[in-house]
């Protein structure tokens, strides 16, 4: 009996071993566990470190060629503002305006037309602020036409009708809208001054109205106004051209 109890003790003894093995072992094996889990998750925190730093500096690389990019640009924009002021300058001293631009346009059209550039630059030179007029004023009468009255004494002429001058207006209406057979002194009148040869000048607009015709080396100035009703007064004078 005495040997049976030992024999127990002695198995107990060796199960409490085994038990205590196994759980060094298990103890043993969690911290393994452990201590690889920590190796990987610093290995890979090492490169997601790595790759961050990595994918940083291509961002700072990346903002620094944006910036150089960014001044490089600004240096252009200014150099084409400057560009534009430039051509601006030139552009408002050479391009004519008003006066001068209506001269370059009738310079333009007359050089299109084939009148010698000589030609013009002698009228130019020639030019004076003040003209040499006769001062004494041809003055004749017509009867203007409209679309209701196209009669007889309807032009005049002038330098032995080498200019002759003639004109239309819109009639006159009556209370109720009638036409009359005289022209609207309120309203623009057209009238036209065709020189030898049949090449005609206009001018338009309510009268008085002033228009000037050079034939040869004379300048023919005329001013028209209202006369009697149906008729207009145009008085020319003679001036020296250029």
């Amino acid at each position: 009996m005495a040997i049976g109890l030992r024999e127990g003790r002695r198995r107990q003894r060796r199960n409490r071993r085994m038990a205590w093995i196994k759980f060094a072992a298990v103890l043993t094996a969690l911290v393994l566990l452990g201590f690889f889990a920590y190796e990987t998750g610093t290995a890979f925190a090492q490169r997601e470190v790595r790759s961050l730093t990595a994918e940083l500096a291509a961002l700072k690389e990346q903002r620094n060629s944006i910036d150089a990019d960014n001044q490089n640009l600004r240096a252009q924009l200014r150099g084409a503002n400057a560009q534009v002021a430039e051509w601006r300058e030139r552009y408002e001293k050479d391009v004519p305006t008003g006066d001068a631009k209506d001269l370059f346009q009738m310079l333009s059209a007359q050089l299109s037309a084939g009148v010698p550039a000589d030609r013009l630059g002698f009228v130019i030179r020639e030019a004076k602020a003040s003209t040499e007029c006769e001062n004494t004023p041809e003055e004749r009468r017509f009867i203007l036409s409209t679309s209701g009255a196209r009669g007889k004494n309807n032009w005049v002429g002038y330098a032995n009708s080498s200019i002759v001058v003639t004109g239309v207006g819109e009639p006159a209406t009556d209370g109720d809208g009638r036409p009359l057979a005289w022209y609207d002194t309120e309203k623009p009148v057209k009238v036209s001054f065709t020189r030898v040869g049949g090449q005609t000048t206009e001018v338009e607009g309510v009268l008085p109205l002033s228009h000037g015709v050079v034939l040869g080396d004379t300048e023919y100035r005329f001013n028209i106004v209202t006369g009697p009703r149906g008729f207009v007064v145009v008085s020319g004078d003679r001036c020296k051209y250029p």
